[in-house]
């Protein structure tokens, strides 16, 4: 069997972290995200596999070429627009060549296991399948309404839900002559895409049986908004193996599972409390504390007496000393100066809010920093407030208090009033 993997969404409610980077390329421990993908699928024996990108998409091809360095055989399908999950499904039919077929988003967190019980159910009943995982946030993702392991009804925001919500986890089976069909079937949708949900509610219509294969939360998750990419990292990291291939002083400690890649540098005083991952040429320390759950990328920097906690630190970042950057994403190239603190925690105790695409959203989080893109720059003395995001190659000069979002391209400087005089 083949797999059709998508991969050419735009991630718009992640920004800034997408502002320059495809969503399934977001670095997490040292591989973009649909490495992880890959690595899922291969496990299960399916090594033939169909990517669809976005037509300006180098960066993904470069990365994998052919898939031979991956032990795959990769194959491109370019969507011209961003028009929906169906009609990227669509721009890979010429390629497929077998009666039924793997789907997979390539921008999801998951293991191996639900890839390996979607096979199992269609080896067992001979029926298209869907997968579905427990979850309270349906909005997000929509319902799925089954009855005896078969799918009975997929709901786009439903006002209602019950306890045990199952929602579209993404990866499916479909036979190849019947999804087409559908897909060419269907229409445009409010948001102006033609959506794979769709479709599959077509296939449904017409009486054609659709097995629901449920997995473990554990098992997956979407990586829809800036905040879930901590918890992708924390799953990850919870997995890792500790090992050191590169320099650690002996004045330095490691505590826990902690994973040193070759060419990185942990200097004297500095603590690294596992779990946590330090890439190939990242350096730590003078006297820093490297907290739970971080993970910094290659060639990042953190500087002399800082403190990083539950952050993903991105390739090339630096960041200056006595800095603190806590629940935090942190782009490629960003500059953060000396004596920099991104506020973790409201004064009132308050879950952190979130502002995406226009409205404010409940992270849920009661402790949650700030999202910066790439080459940002933050001066001396700044301070970052709970749920900011400042967009890609944004500044913020010395001593500015941001507590609200910053765009792309923007600077944010503090006007004050010097008065000299006769002492």
């Amino acid at each position: 069997m083949k797999g059709v993997v998508l991969a050419a969404g735009v991630g718009s409610r992640l920004t800034p972290i997408t502002d320059n980077t495809p969503k399934h390329m977001i670095s997490l421990c040292g591989q973009p995200l649909i490495s992880y993908v890959l690595t899922a699928i291969k496990s299960n024996g399916i090594k033939d596999l169909i990517l669809v990108i976005r037509k300006t998409d180098k960066l993904t091809k470069n990365f994998l070429g052919d898939g031979e360095k991956f032990g795959l055989k990769i194959k491109y399908a370019m969507q011209e627009k961003p028009m929906g999950t169906a009609d990227a499904l669509k721009s890979a039919l010429k390629l497929i060549d077998e009666n039924e077929f793997l789907v997979i988003y390539g921008d999801a967190l998951l293991s191996d296991i639900v890839i390996q019980e979607a096979l199992k159910c269609f080896n067992e009943f001979k029926e298209c399948v869907i997968t579905a995982a427990p979850s309270k946030s349906i909005q997000e993702y929509g319902l799925i309404e089954e009855k005896k392991g078969r799918l009975v009804n997929l709901i786009e925001k439903p006002k209602k839900a019950p306890l045990k919500a199952l929602v579209n986890a993404g990866v499916y089976i479909f036979n190849k002559e019947e999804i087409f069909r559908a897909i060419n079937e269907t229409k445009k949708s409010i948001r102006g895409e033609y959506e794979l949900t769709d479709s599959i509610k077509i296939l449904l219509k017409k009486g054609s049986p659709i097995r629901v294969v449920k997995v473990a939360c554990e098992e997956w998750m979407d990586i829809g908004r800036p905040w879930d990419i901590l918890e992708a990292n924390k799953r990850i990291l919870n997995k890792i193996k500790a090992e050191v291939l590169g320099e650690v002083s002996e004045k330095a400690t490691l505590i826990g599972k902690v994973y040193v890649a070759k060419n990185a540098k942990i200097k004297p005083g500095s603590v690294i409390e596992g779990p946590a991952f330090i890439d190939e040429e990242a350096e730590v320390g003078p006297n820093s504390l490297i907290r739970p759950y971080t993970s910094l990328g290659k060639k990042s920097k953190i500087g002399n007496c800082c403190e990083v906690k539950n952050s993903v630190i991105m390739n090339n970042a630096k960041i200056a000393h006595l800095s603190y950057i806590g629940d935090s994403v942190i782009g490629e190239f960003c500059n953060i100066g000396a004596g920099v603190k991104i506020a973790n925690l409201k004064l009132n105790e308050e879950t952190v809010k979130v502002i995406i695409k226009g409205k404010k959203v409940d992270t849920g989080r009661r402790k949650l920093g700030a999202f910066l893109g790439d080459n940002v720059k933050i001066g001396i003395n700044a301070s970052i407030m709970p749920g900011v995001k400042i967009g890609s190659s944004a500044i913020i000069g010395p001593n500015v208090v941001v507590y609200k979002d910053v765009p792309s391209k923007k600077m944010v400087l503090l006007k004050q009033k010097l008065i000299i005089k006769n002492v």
